[in-house]
């Protein structure tokens, strides 16, 4: 299949090109080739390449930064998304598009099924949500993939927050009531080559690591697997770091379409986290030290 990926140097779109360059005809292109926010050069792309899919994980991914930049965060997630959509209908394309679990306010109390009404409260949750809506407006065959609290060798992300935090200071105090769903990139990226190869049409379904934990949880298990000691781990709460984003205590995923569809889901979070650390950050982390190359994480 030639498979087009937008935002394939981030750290999905790495991971997923690298995962489906076996087998699959695969273009990877990101700012440097095409800004999705400008209509006609995203058209010009497809037109060149014609891909007989596109899966458009470039986004505005810094929550923090949506609620300073509101209209940058819109153009790119929500018109950005709706450009990709209206150039694979001129090109007859099928799209899957990368969403998030921030388009959820967090007060469930159990996972977030497919079928669960969408809520968002802040800008980065909106702004994904409404990509959702103006690209099935302008390709109703879209697929929207939702996942949540990615990590993954090719950017920063809060494994590699924690571990940096740890090295600079004895004592590190991490949330208990922010509630998610870890999921490892190379994971999540075999998982959609399987929907991929499996045909998988469906409107919308929820890919993440199997299982829920706090962010101060999957910090914790994080120092256990790199037997760290030198900075002690602390529980808080999120009144005590005020954010200008304010995050769903809960956002964590779990699927109602794969099991009937014939999709596996993704391991359990602390299996894939296992394996992670083991491959990616304990070689990084010496002595209470964190020495990863930061150039290539930020």
């Amino acid at each position: 299949m030639k498979i087009l990926v937008t935002g394939a140097a981030g750290m999905l779109g790495t991971d997923l090109t690298a995962e489906l360059s076996s087998g699959h005809e695969v273009t990877g292109v990101d700012l440097d080739r095409c800004d999705i926010t400008e209509k006609e050069a995203v058209l010009d792309l497809l037109r060149q390449e014609r891909p007989e899919l596109v899966i458009h994980t470039a986004a505005f991914t810094d929550v923090e930064g949506a609620e300073r930049e509101p209209e940058r965060a819109i153009e790119v997630n929500a018109y950005g998304a709706e450009n990709v959509a209206q150039a694979c209908r001129v090109v007859g394309a099928r799209m899957l598009l990368i969403s998030t679990d921030y388009v959820f306010d967090g007060t469930k109390r159990e996972p977030y099924l497919e079928s669960d009404e969408p809520n968002p409260i802040n800008v980065y949750g909106r702004s994904k949500l409404e990509g959702e809506r103006l690209s099935r407006a302008a390709l109703p065959s879209v697929t929207v993939v939702r996942t949540a609290w990615l990590y993954g060798a090719a950017s920063n992300n809060f494994l590699t927050k924690i571990l940096k935090a740890a090295a600079r200071q004895p004592r590190l105090a991490v949330v208990t009531d922010e509630v998610g769903s870890p999921t490892c990139t190379v994971d999540l990226s075999a998982v959609l080559r399987r929907m991929i190869e499996l045909g998988a049409a469906g409107p919308l379904y929820h890919l993440a690591g199997s299982g829920t934990c706090s962010r101060y949880e999957l910090a914790a298990e994080l120092f256990s697997l790199l037997e760290i000691d030198t900075c002690e781990l602390k529980p808080t709460v999120r009144e005590s770091f005020p954010t200008l984003a304010v995050r769903p205590a809960n956002s964590a995923l779990a699927s109602e379409r794969l099991g009937p569809e014939g999709i596996p889901p993704l391991r359990p979070w602390r299996e894939a986290l296992e394996e992670f650390a083991g491959k990616h950050l304990k070689s990084e982390w010496r002595d209470g030290s964190w020495v990863g190359d930061d150039r290539k994480r930020e």
